[in-house]
């Protein structure tokens, strides 16, 4: 159906905006034109005029047009107003003027509309929460009261104030997330995703299964940049899912392969989304070393997905052809990848901000890309794309801002000291109900909003408990980031299955619980992590530390084994108890060794090395007594 000429007008209102927003968060790493709060106003003021022009470009009626057109014009209005008045408003805290007060709200109305645009309604119902404790939490007798607070003191708090929406998450969004996601969107434009896609084919020679190996490899280098699982399972599912399908993957298995590899890009560095700046914010550590804390965490998760569809084929007898290597695409698309993140990375651990080193890297990548006909794009297209890619940035950005709202009310009315409490009394001090009741939080809090929302919610309301238990800070927040990550694959609300069904023409509730079995690692690893802080890069002592390096990866090598009941070939009886025996025995050494009085842990890894090599041999002996016994029917055959 043709566009009509106010739709291509909006679009073409997206781009000057998206690619005006561009330039100027490029320029602003270099060159400060305004103070921190006027640098997020206007941040602010881009992110909400985006978001309503999106949803404008969507608009059919004459009245969603004429809504969408006066809530942009207030979002202008309104970000002005306190750009204008930045000195008066920082003098006025918890005491505005009336003007003030009205502006404030209709500031907070904005947000937690934009967030209802870009993400449904789960967000602004939780936000409201909050905002509605803040209110009347006096009202409440036991552990939930504080101390009343008037409508004046609580709007300027939450926004005119600026706090609560003016605070650290939304500058987070400004200063170090945004750009990233546009570095993001150029992988398209630039063709890095041919390269991802001929690396995967590697793998997939190598590995049984084919298009679904190329569908981990791609994804989890997607990923590497990207750092957002929609987005992954929409640049790389479009390939790989119908590939899958062709060559006899169900619909549902297709999908949850795409989904769960896309998800994982989020724990894949150098680029981990949002949460993973916002960690680093937390933590008050420069991000290069969660990038670094974060690798051994993200090799396990894929080398499980790698795993889990080698598995998947040997159950259903998935015989892929082999694919033809396009080396020479390789040789041509390797310096578009690796030089941008080899600078990238190379920035990060000189402790550049996260700004400038994306700045460097979103130059060099264009630059890079304009040095070959094939790879070369056209000025439209390179604009319309960043132009789209600051869409994405400033739908993270609405997300952000509302979870300064929730962080302030938190922080003013004392109710995150409350939650600590009531996870000290929940768990009964005990470090291990505490980490169960954190994961649930963070499952549940992730259900259909995003990530960074999830893990910072989950970040000021159980974090401190689990650190005041006894958990090391890294580690805490790495748990929370985990099951922050993993809820884009939890039924009932799925986003990363949602979109890859979608693709696959496949039945949503399936996938997520394919994706759910595939991404078993994912539920492990966390709590790995809590009790391995080697995984982290963070060894209590060297002899541990090789334990753990012996014990993770073969623990959850066979786990995945028996999730599938297969290895090399379909196991039998003995078989899923040697591995059941093995995958107990490794996590026994994680566990026992923090218990002083039974000092187990050496001889449970002795026993699950045991275990391991004779099932190895037992699956190898069966591998090949299989191949005998077909080898006279290739032969007649031929």
């Amino acid at each position: 159906m043709a566009k009509s000429t106010s739709q291509k007008l909006v679009e073409i209102a997206i781009v000057v905006v998206g690619f005006a927003m561009f330039l100027y968060h490029m320029v602003s790493t270099q060159y400060l034109f305004t103070g921190n709060f006027e640098h997020q106003d206007i941040h602010l003021g881009f992110v909400l005029v985006l978001v309503f022009l999106a949803t404008l470009a969507k608009s059919r009626s004459v009245w969603q047009r004429t809504l969408q057109g006066g809530l942009i014009v207030l979002s202008l209005v309104a970000t002005a107003y306190v750009f204008l008045n930045i000195n008066h408003l920082e003098e006025v805290v918890g005491f505005p003027e009336r003007m003030d007060v009205v502006m404030g709200v209709v500031i907070i109305v904005l947000v937690v509309e934009a967030t209802r645009q870009a993400w449904g309604m789960t967000l602004p119902i939780v936000a409201a929460i909050f905002v509605l404790y803040f209110l009347f939490g006096e009202r409440l007798s036991g552990a939930l009261y504080h101390k009343g607070f008037s409508f004046e003191y609580v709007v300027s708090y939450l926004s005119i104030g600026l706090s609560g929406i003016y605070g650290v998450f939304l500058s987070i969004s400004a200063n170090q997330v945004f750009l990233f996601v546009v570095f993001g969107s150029l992988l398209g434009i630039i063709k890095i995703n041919d390269f991802f896609f001929e690396l995967g084919k590697g793998v997939g020679r190598v590995f049984q299964g084919g298009p679904g190996q190329t569908a981990v490899v791609s994804s989890a280098l997607v990923g590497t940049v990207t750092g957002a699982a929609v987005a992954n399972v929409a640049i790389t599912g479009a390939f790989t899912i119908p590939f899958m399908k062709r060559v006899g993957y169900k619909p549902e298995t297709a999908a949850a392969i795409e989904a769960t590899a896309s998800t994982g890009g989020q724990i894949m560095p150098p680029v981990m989304g949002a949460s993973a700046f916002l960690m680093a914010a937390f933590m008050g550590v420069p991000y290069a070393a969660i990038m670094a804390a974060a690798a051994i965490p993200a090799v396990l998760y894929f080398w499980c997905l790698v795993l889990g569809v080698q598995f998947i084929s040997v159950a259903q007898d998935i015989r892929a052809p082999k694919e033809t290597i396009d080396k020479r695409l390789i040789l041509r698309r390797t310096p578009l990848f690796l030089i941008p993140l080899l600078i990238l990375i190379t920035l990060l651990v000189m402790r550049y901000s996260p700004a400038s080193a994306a700045f460097w890297t979103i130059l060099i990548a264009i630059g890079l890309s304009l040095l070959s006909k094939d790879t070369r794009p056209t000025l439209a297209e390179l604009v319309r794309n960043i132009a789209w890619g600051a869409v994405v940035g400033a739908q993270i950005g609405i997300s952000l801002a509302i979870v300064g709202v929730m962080a302030q009310t938190l922080i003013t009315t004392g109710l995150g000291g409350k939650i600590v409490g009531l996870v000290e009394v929940f768990s009964g001090g005990n470090v291990l109900y505490a980490l169960i009741l954190t994961m649930i939080v963070s499952i549940i809090l992730g259900c259909g909003i995003p990530t960074s929302a999830a893990y910072a919610l989950v970040a000021i309301i159980v974090v401190p408990g689990l650190i005041k238990l006894g958990v090391e800070p890294m580690s805490a927040h790495f748990f929370a980031f985990y099951f922050a990550v993993i809820s884009a694959l939890t039924p009932p609300v799925a986003l990363a299955s949602l979109a890859a069904a979608g693709i696959a023409g496949a039945d949503y509730f399936r996938t997520s619980l394919s994706a759910f079995k595939l991404a078993i690692s994912g539920f492990v690893i966390p709590f790995l992590v809590v009790y391995n802080p080697l995984l982290i890069l963070n060894p209590e002592s060297w002899t541990f530390a090789l334990g753990t390096a012996i014990a993770v990866p073969l623990g959850l090598t066979t786990l995945t084994a028996v999730l599938y009941d297969c290895g090399l070939v379909r196991f039998t009886w003995p078989d899923r108890l040697l591995a059941i025996g093995a995958t107990l025995a490794m996590f026994g050494f994680a566990v026992f060794r923090h218990v002083d009085e039974m000092p187990l842990e050496f001889p449970l890894l002795g026993l699950g090395l045991v275990l391991f090599v004779i099932l190895l041999r037992s699956q190898i002996v069966k591998k090949r007594a299989a191949g005998r016994i077909l080898q006279p029917r290739t032969s007649a055959a031929t």
